[in-house]
């Protein structure tokens, strides 16, 4: 009884989980962990974040996506350092639930309510208001500078000479979006509808999309079965909530309305090219969005 009553080592726990957690975001994204496709790398620059950001904010018009992901960058900064070192814990704790709200909403928004769930990130916005709620944070800077009865403004005034030097590392990976990737385009090449013994009313299309450096493809599903031959470059892909990289020559197999999260040509320089095949419906689409 003793050990749930006392908060001291929990609070601290839940303070470094939520506050690690969010610095290590912000720095893979800035490079500060290494390039892309290196271990424990899930971005690697700022160009494949926000790559991913069109991903998640596709209910937004384009040009505001950037902006919206510097400001969350920013906040998951900001909030993670204050969690962590325990200065304005409350506050911060708040912000945090905040944030990882509208996270949660604009994952299941864009991708099915499977991904927020499957990623946590509604436990994380659970646990950052429970963290507000409670009565006080032990080994935090909040502790400290109360016992001391030290200027709280005093230290704020540090950490804005901090964000100085810190946010023009911010707005300096943005720059790179200045020029956005191409358009994924697609170049049919058939469509022959089959009803013979055994196979009735289908139609096989078959197609080759072009991936420009750096794109990516937004969430979507395909309502039938789906074939697919890399001719060309390396194809990083999602689906169904398992990670792929597929290299020239490659072929692969999705069935009928699995979520496609993204496919994602990661080379800044070399064109991928992909051979598909659809087995759909006569009349129908292919992929729905």
């Amino acid at each position: 009884m003793k050990l749930i009553q006392n908060i001291k080592l929990p609070q601290l726990y839940l303070r470094i989980a939520i506050g690690s957690a969010y610095l290590w975001e912000v720095a893979d994204r800035l490079g500060m962990l290494g390039a892309h496709g290196q271990p424990h790398v899930g971005w690697g620059d700022w160009q494949h974040f926000i790559n991913y950001a069109r991903q998640v904010m596709t209910f937004l018009p384009s040009g505001i996506i950037p902006l919206f992901a510097i400001i969350a960058t920013i906040g998951e900064g900001l909030f993670g350092a204050l969690v962590l070192t325990g200065l304005y814990t409350r506050a911060a704790a708040i912000g945090s639930g905040v944030l990882s709200f509208c996270f949660a909403l604009a994952m299941a928004l864009s991708f099915g309510i499977e991904s927020p769930l499957g990623y946590s990130v509604f436990t994380l916005s659970a646990a950052s208001f429970l963290l507000a709620t409670l009565p006080e944070y032990d080994f935090s800077l909040d502790n400290w500078l109360a016992r001391r009865n030290i200027n709280k403004r005093l230290a704020a005034k540090t950490i804005a000479t901090a964000g100085l030097f810190i946010l023009p590392i911010t707005f300096r990976c943005p720059a790179q979006d200045h020029h956005p990737a191409e358009k994924i385009t697609e170049s049919h090449l058939l469509k022959q509808f089959i009803n013979e013994r055994g196979i009735t009313n289908r139609e096989v299309q078959m197609e080759i999309v072009n991936f420009p450096p750096g794109s990516s493809s937004p969430a979507h599903r395909h309502p039938c079965p789906t074939f697919g031959f890399v001719l060309e470059g390396e194809l990083e892909s999602v689906f169904e909530g398992k990670h792929h990289i597929y290299k020239q020559g490659d072929s692969f197999y999705e069935n009928s309305n699995g979520l496609h999260t993204m496919t994602r040509n990661n080379d800044p320089t070399k064109t991928a090219r992909l051979l598909v095949f659809f087995i759909a419906e006569k009349n129908k689409p292919t992929t729905i969005r």
